[in-house]
């Protein structure tokens, strides 16, 4: 399933939401993104056919296995961006917005490299792995 970024951002804050709380339900998401009620409804629909996210009867939302890989793979990177850019002196707010927007459009290959780049201490060519 090919996510959107509005997508990927629903799933990454169920996930952070059941880092912090345990248990998430839509009202939690709602407010988390400030976003209505019903849109969080109809993500939730489309993760869950998606086959990453699952309702319980008392309506709090699961990730499955592969909806929490998922949504772990985006934190990663918006967490890496964000803190790229508070070191290189990005006030945090800013920081936060942009880094949302730079996760969703990096190709993963390209975030690979980054990542190896940085921890080389940008020392090594890194163009032949």
């Amino acid at each position: 399933m090919k996510l959107h970024e509005s997508g990927e951002d629903y799933l990454e804050a169920i996930f952070v939401l059941q880092q912090k709380r345990g248990m998430v339900r839509s009202v939690d998401v709602s407010q988390h993104l400030g976003v209505k009620k019903p849109s969080v409804c109809h993500a939730v629909s489309i993760l869950e056919r998606g086959g990453l996210l699952v309702k319980d009867e008392d309506h709090f939302l699961h990730l499955t296995e592969k909806g929490r890989e998922t949504a772990e793979a985006i934190y990663e990177r918006h967490c890496y961006f964000k803190n790229w850019l508070i070191e290189a002196g990005v006030e945090d707010a800013t920081a936060e917005q942009e880094a949302c927007r730079i996760e969703h459009d990096i190709s993963e290959q390209s975030f690979q490299k980054l990542k190896r780049w940085k921890e080389l201490g940008h020392s090594e060519e890194t163009n032949g792995d």
